[in-house]
């Protein structure tokens, strides 16, 4: 165990760079609001959106990518925190910490970064699920975890832009999300989704169609020709993106960010799995079905397939169909 880590004063916690990780990481701040009387956060400016609403948060200090923004940013908050907390494994995310002068720093040591560090921790050996990972980071430092479910905190405003974005689609409404920036073997055939939205729209569902500018053809083409359908990929924030979800009655995609965030919410929702491990990464939501097809070389973890992507081939419509309407039940 590593040493215990000062509590006291507010905190500052460098965020994980993707969607789906900083959601699994919020119950650390939670717990660490039992703790310190506020905190400071650090990030990607679309990963802080979706913590703008909690409470206890003294600060937000968005970090884009490139070591100049990071210098910049060290220079801004030197010597403004005694204490931080690295929920990233990164070289990189250590360094601005120590440039900064935090004088207490933890987190796990790894990627060459345990001389940057305080108070390193060792990672676990056994396999765990991202937001435990998390977890035992603090409880290393002598904090206790006794919350653990997934949270967003978003604003007002991204709130009433999500209201009005749905004001057009009658309930009960479905999201489809058909993306995932891992890569082709997170995602699922878009033919097939394109087959689950008529099915769907036959179940009396409106639709929206959710994700980032990558994704906007493969939403046109999935809303193609669809009443009470709308493509809003690419043309949203994540922040609004992720109100949208927190309404809508059923929430359908791969292993990806905005799982994660429907998994906040607690909605119906499931998740199809090809190339990665639902153990490590699932939906920590009770109303969460995973569908995946039992296939050897599943997971693998890799991005693309030379193989024909036989994980997401055995898993037919009518598969994914029936786990949505399970979970609507």
């Amino acid at each position: 165990m590593a040493k215990t880590f000062p509590q006291q004063g507010p905190v500052l916690v460098r965020l994980p760079n993707w969607i789906g990780d900083a959601v699994m990481a919020s119950p650390v701040l939670v717990n660490l609001l039992n703790v310190y009387p506020s905190l400071a956060l650090v990030g990607r400016p679309h990963i802080l959106s979706l913590f703008e609403g909690l409470a206890g948060l003294q600060r937000s200090f968005p970090l884009l990518p490139g070591r100049a923004h990071l210098l910049r940013l060290a220079q801004r908050i030197r010597g403004r925190y005694k204490t931080g907390l690295l929920l990233p494994n990164s070289f990189s995310s250590a360094l601005l910490f120590w440039l900064a002068r935090v004088k207490n720093r933890a987190g796990y040591a790894t990627d060459g970064r345990r001389l940057l560090l305080t108070h390193p921790v060792k990672k676990p050996k056994e396999k765990i699920h991202q937001r435990d990972y998390y977890l035992r980071l603090l409880e290393a430092l002598g904090i206790e975890t006794p919350f653990k479910k997934l949270r967003v905190f978003l604003s007002q405003e991204a709130q009433r832009r999500a209201e009005h974005y749905l004001s057009a689609l009658p309930r009960p409404r479905a999201a489809l999300a058909p993306g995932a920036a891992f890569g082709p073997a997170k995602c699922w055939p878009l033919a097939r989704y394109r087959a689950l939205a008529y099915h769907l729209r036959r179940q009396g569902f409106s639709l929206v169609i959710l994700g980032g500018a990558a994704e906007h053809q493969a939403g046109a083409e999935i809303a193609k020709d669809l009443a009470r359908a709308r493509n809003l990929c690419g043309l949203i924030d994540l922040a609004t993106a992720a109100a949208i979800i927190s309404r809508v009655d059923l929430f359908v995609s791969n292993d990806s960010g905005l799982m994660h965030v429907a998994a906040a919410f607690g909605i119906p929702q499931v998740a199809i799995f090809g190339s990665t491990d639902p153990a490590c990464t699932g939906p920590l939501n009770p109303k969460a079905k995973v569908v995946r097809a039992e296939v050897p070389c599943s997971p693998c973890f890799a991005r693309t397939c030379s193989q024909g992507y036989l994980c997401f081939e055995a898993i037919e419509v009518t598969k994914v169909l029936e786990a949505c309407l399970e979970v609507c039940s």
